[in-house]
């Protein structure tokens, strides 16, 4: 059967749904790259967008950001929909960046979710030669022997509940014969990263076709190597959220380590360097400091944007479920947890909305306060 002109127009065309402050730089990467690449092999027909984006403002700075990397004509073939299903009807490779379990379960398997707009979409014809004539559907991968080409490949970057994340892709496998493709791909590297392209996205995989269908358009986003395969489906998740627990842990620890610097009086951008060339070394001492005396961190920017005190007690918290499940003791974990509901739980709340660096800067103002934070004798807010 020969594909038809609807069809191939979907098959041309990317989905994006969640352009927050992770999301929407990854997509950015994603089309101007794919742009970029369809314009160098002066493939037949230039990539398309379409964007699920409930925010005016965020869809607009999408739209603004391709417009100057890519031209107006990369611009103008930006389209924004209401609903996941009609991204579903028109995009073979979608991609999603939500807040936790309950939107992806919602934007994939809800009344107007993905699957929905699934069923309109399929067909039955092979879009070999309509890929052969435009690889950046490939991105950066050669085509990979024996993928039906007509698949349509899912690929969700939030990181939820791990168990949660294989039983959406096996529900979506299901229900749909296998002939739709759904890879969990979490990433690490915070929002830098994400402007920059230099993720590092863990994914869990049924088979190799989703793998092979997704591995070049998710380097679009990555460092170099920066794509891990990590399992079968819910393994990329359980990846992150293993990694977020021991950042978690360690943001802490190095807010703690620089606050007690801080009561000794000794220069911050002394410890700054210590730490940096010695055993106390992090992504988060190196990438994430909380020293507003440091050039391009959090800290100098008054905590505003990266990753949220709130979305980081989210990731305990999912890892603080999976070890329960498991019946693993995480007495850090826990300790963490404690930690960050306290701080986005502070003053008026606003730390829930700052970089979890903010913690250092907590510490400080509960040291102002009189306060001893500490699980001797209870926990957060004690007084001395």
């Amino acid at each position: 059967m020969l594909p038809t002109t609807a069809l191939l127009s979907r098959a041309n065309t990317l989905g994006w749904i969640g352009l927050g402050a992770m999301g929407g730089p990854m997509a950015t990467n994603l089309y101007t790259k794919a742009w970029a690449l369809a314009g160098t092999r002066k493939c037949e027909e230039m990539p398309e967008m379409v964007i699920c984006e409930p925010n005016d403002a965020n869809a607009a700075a999408f739209v603004n950001n391709v417009k100057e990397q890519s031209g107006e004509a990369a611009a103008q073939r930006v389209r924004r929909v209401s609903k996941p299903s009609e991204v579903a009807k028109e995009a073979a490779r979608v991609f999603t960046m939500l807040p936790s379990t309950p939107q992806v379960e919602a934007v994939y398997l809800g009344e107007s979710g993905l699957l929905k707009g699934l069923g309109d979409a399929q067909s039955s014809g092979s879009l070999s030669d309509h890929i052969k004539a435009n690889p950046w559907l490939l991105g950066a991968s050669a085509e990979p022997a024996g993928t039906t080409t007509a698949s349509t490949l899912l690929v969700d970057h939030t990181t939820l509940d791990p168990t949660a994340a294989k039983r959406i892709a096996d529900d979506v496998h299901a229900q749909t014969n296998n002939s739709v493709h759904m890879i969990d791909g979490p990433v690490s590297g915070g929002v830098a990263g994400a402007k920059a392209g230099t993720l590092t996205i863990m994914f869990g995989s049924a088979n190799e076709t989703a793998s092979d269908l997704a591995r070049g358009l998710l380097q679009f986003m990555s460092r170099e190597g920066g794509v891990v395969p990590c399992g079968g489906s819910g393994a990329g998740v359980g990846v992150k959220v293993c990694n977020n627990l021991v950042l978690a842990i360690n943001q802490i620890g190095l807010a703690e380590g620089l606050a007690l610097g801080h009561a000794l009086k000794i220069d911050p951008l002394l410890l700054h360097d210590i730490f940096n060339t010695s055993s106390a070394q992090s992504w988060s001492s190196k990438v994430n400091s909380p020293l507003p005396e440091v050039a391009g961190s959090p800290g100098s920017r008054g905590y505003n944007g990266g990753f949220l005190s709130k979305l980081m007690l989210k990731d305990v918290g999912l890892a603080l479920s999976a070890a329960h499940a498991h019946s693993l003791p995480t007495p850090l974990t826990w300790a963490a947890s404690s930690v960050y509901e306290a701080v986005g739980k502070e003053g008026d709340g606003a730390m829930a909305n700052q970089d979890f660096s903010v913690v250092y800067k907590w510490l400080l103002d509960k040291q102002a306060q009189g306060v001893e934070v500490g699980w001797k004798n209870g926990g957060p807010g004690d007084k001395k």
